[in-house]
C-alpha cells in the first residue's frame, strides 16, 4: 500500500516495499519448500515486477512459477 495517509478509509494491511523479508513473515520457516513450490503473481510498475522476479528467482523460486504483468503510465 502506497499513499496511505492520503485515503478515506482506513488501511491496516502491510505497507512498505514487498520484499524477501515481508514475504517470509508469512511462511513458518524460509527457506521453505512453500516458498520455491508456490506460484507467483506479480503485477505493478516494471521496476517493481523486475525487482519482485529477481528477488524471486535468487531466493531459488523457478521462473516458470513467476507469472508476472507490467503495467506502465500510472
Amino acid at each position: 500500500m502506497t499513499g496511505g495517509e492520503k485515503s478515506k478509509r482506513p488501511w491496516q494491511g502491510e505497507v512498505g516495499l514487498i520484499g524477501y523479508e515481508l514475504i517470509s513473515k508469512y511462511l513458518k520457516t524460509v527457506p521453505s519448500p512453500a516458498f520455491t513450490t508456490a506460484i507467483y503473481y506479480i503485477a505493478g510498475p516494471p521496476g517493481m515486477v523486475g525487482d519482485l522476479r529477481t528477488m524471486l528467482t535468487n531466493s531459488g523460486v523457478d521462473d516458470d512459477d513467476i507469472r508476472a504483468e507490467e503495467f506502465t503510465g500510472y
